[in-house]
């Protein structure tokens, strides 16, 4: 397999995990597309001498949780977008606010290369509705997929559940999310009052939810 690209928004495509330390602020590998905290990404950069990808200056491909099948790009500036909406495929919407709420890194395809999960938060406009979308990158071989949609772990309401970003981790090779639950008694209003965790186990073509 070649050396994996990856767009700057300031150097323009450079390999992925090969930047220069200074002076360069590496974007998302766009290739099949889609935070341990700062800390443990500044770590890996002093170690290697290669700077992180900036996770929060990046153009992401994704469907906003499923709400555009054919899938859009944004491209964040200081973790933030704006899209305008296709109304081709989505008459009902002007367009999509998109920001980066978390990212989490650690070894999880079990190459001995750090990785990251990305955690995106899309709102079709006009609507109150917050969709999540997370997005898990090898750091050696560009974007492994994305999670299974919050829409699969409802339990008691219709109401998916959210996620806590201060909860998303890798820990022992898996992804652990802290997840926000609507109760029975809950509404949208409300907000979800009750807490789950969810760990995701990578098989080698997809996440698997695994017994925490």
């Amino acid at each position: 397999m070649g050396v994996p690209w990856v767009r700057s928004l300031s150097a323009g495509w450079v390999p992925f995990g090969g930047l220069p330390a200074i002076g360069l602020a590496a974007c998302v590998l766009l290739t099949g597309c889609g935070p341990e905290d700062e800390s443990g990404s500044a770590g890996t950069a002093h170690a290697t001498g290669v700077a992180p990808p900036d996770w929060r200056n990046a153009t992401y491909t994704m469907t906003c949780d499923g709400v555009v099948p054919a899938s859009f790009e944004a491209t964040l500036v200081n973790g933030a977008a704006r899209v305008p909406d296709d109304v081709d495929e989505t008459p009902y919407y002007d367009y999509f606010d998109v920001r980066l709420e978390a990212t989490a890194s650690g070894d999880i395809d079990g190459d001995g290369v750090p990785d990251t999960v990305v955690l995106l938060q899309c709102s079709p406009q006009p609507s109150n509705g917050i969709l999540e979308e997370a997005q898990v990158f090898s750091g050696a071989h560009g974007r492994l997929g994305v999670l299974p949609s919050a829409t699969t772990l409802r339990e008691a309401t219709i109401l998916a559940p959210l996620y806590d970003p201060a909860g998303l981790s890798v820990q022992d090779g898996d992804i652990i999310a802290e997840m926000k639950v609507y109760g029975p008694e809950d509404f949208h209003a409300s907000g979800p009052s009750e807490r789950t965790t969810v760990r995701w186990h990578w098989g080698g073509q997809e996440f698997v939810r695994i017994d925490t």
